[in-house]
């Protein structure tokens, strides 16, 4: 009986769409170009800035590509749509925003604790796209969607380490 009734109520549970994952990783790139125009005007050190301006414009790039895999998709379905894996992924880690409002973390704290904490987020939020978009591609039945999955997955993997090299920075100063 306990099966059954499990297997009920998974049942009765609404799937993410294809287009609504897409129209997530759009929302996702949109936050992180906030996060970081926001976090670069926080830094003073011109190498920083630079590099979080440019983290900035690739983040429109990628919303720029999300936009036209919709355009693109139509009716296709990407092969998203009945991966309990991926599915349990998106309400496990997409509850809130993945970038947070620079507004919001530095409200308390040292200005050198709060630009700390913000460059945390980062790393995380740019681990779990890459993650996710790892997981898009892993479930992709479309050719050329999945090789833009892969080239997204490997440019967020790079950004982890590009941020990694501003915290080191940071703890050094």
């Amino acid at each position: 009986m306990g099966l059954y009734a499990v297997t009920m109520e998974e049942s009765h549970e609404k799937l993410i769409t294809d287009s609504e994952i897409l129209e997530l990783s759009l929302k996702m790139e949109r936050e992180g170009q906030a996060f970081y125009s926001s976090l670069s005007q926080h830094f003073e050190d011109p190498k920083i800035k630079a590099f979080l301006e440019q983290m900035f414009k690739e983040e429109v790039q990628h919303e720029k590509l999300f936009k036209v895999m919709l355009e693109k998709k139509g009716n296709q379905l990407y092969g998203w749509e009945d991966k309990k894996e991926l599915q349990a992924f998106i309400k496990e880690n997409f509850k809130t925003d993945i970038f947070p409002k620079i507004e919001d973390l530095l409200k308390e704290g040292s200005k050198f604790e709060n630009l700390q904490k913000a460059v945390d987020f980062a790393i995380e939020a740019e681990m779990v796209s890459a993650e996710f978009y790892s997981l898009l591609g892993e479930f992709c039945e479309n050719l050329e969607a999945k090789t833009a999955l892969l080239l997204l997955e490997k440019a967020e993997n790079e950004h982890v380490k590009e941020v990694l090299a501003i915290k080191n920075k940071l703890l050094k100063q």
